[in-house]
């Protein structure tokens, strides 16, 4: 009985890919949104957040877009009061600030040395 059901599990569970590759990124350096933070103050646009979207179109305009990415993020358990945390990834290390809900993109690109 316990051959008839090994036999009859493995027929029916697929095969899983396990494997792990390295990739290039189109980019050097990731400031990251927090998500969490941006919806408490209603910074949102849909699912995105309003600050991504606009670092990402000031990113665009200057040129650097092989340069640094803006993405969201979860939590990063720095949440302030009114505030959305911005982190800066590069070269293995962190640089966090927290902003309003109404700052200047290019005052964060400033910050952040771009």
């Amino acid at each position: 009985m316990a051959k008839l059901i090994s036999k009859v599990f493995r027929r029916r569970t697929k095969q899983r890919d396990t494997s792990i590759a390295e990739s290039e990124a189109p980019w050097q350096d990731c400031l990251a949104v927090c998500y969490k933070c941006a919806r408490k103050v209603r910074a949102m646009d849909g699912d995105k957040t309003k600050l991504r979207i606009a670092l990402k179109a000031l990113i665009g305009l200057r040129g650097l877009k092989s340069v640094v990415r803006p993405v969201d993020i979860s939590c990063l358990d720095v949440c302030p009061e009114k505030k959305i945390t911005v982190a800066r990834f590069r070269d293995g290390k962190a640089e966090i600030i927290n902003v309003g809900p109404h700052v200047d993109p290019a005052e964060i690109l400033k910050r952040f040395g771009y």
